[in-house]
């Protein structure tokens, strides 16, 4: 602190202050989630947002799978058909990525979990899809930026 007084800025300075603001963006994305619910049942997969709720019914759904990166996990929902973007629940969960699987269309619903206890709520989501065959489980795909801008850049070569 007494770097501030005398107008001299230290590393610890630096530091402290770049800790503080990624502090500031963790806690700002848990306040976002807040009041969101995510649910499995033999219906579907239920998604509250904390003002509405929407279910992703299991027919409706062509592949599912866990993403994570080393700084987030989320549930990835590929549905059979175009992506519902007039339902306030999902509209906002809509991404367009690579896809999970070379059969799976590259939209989907991107649905944040918690980084505690999303290894539960995976299990219960493969357990209550698995009666659907139709239904492409892709398991856990970690996700590294660096291999994926290295597999694009080989497939835009041929």
């Amino acid at each position: 602190m007494a770097a501030l007084v005398t107008g001299r800025v230290s590393a610890a300075v630096v530091v402290m202050v770049g800790v503080g603001a990624l502090g500031v963006l963790l806690l700002v994305a848990a306040w976002r989630q807040r009041h969101q619910k995510i649910a499995a049942d033999h219906t579907g997969l239920w998604v509250r947002n904390g003002r509405a709720m929407q279910v992703i019914p299991w027919e409706s759904v062509a592949g599912i799978g866990v993403y994570y990166t080393a700084q987030a996990v989320s549930l990835e929902v590929v549905p059979r058909g175009p992506a519902d973007d007039r339902d306030p629940v999902l509209r906002a969960l809509i991404r367009d990525d690579e896809p999970l699987a070379p059969q799976l269309p590259r939209v989907r619903y991107r649905i944040p979990l918690p980084q505690v206890g999303w290894r539960t709520l995976a299990e219960a989501v493969r357990r209550h899809s698995e009666p659907h065959p139709s239904l492409l489980w892709c398991g856990q795909i970690n996700y590294n930026p660096v291999m994926a801008a290295l597999a694009r850049r080989r497939s835009d070569r041929t």
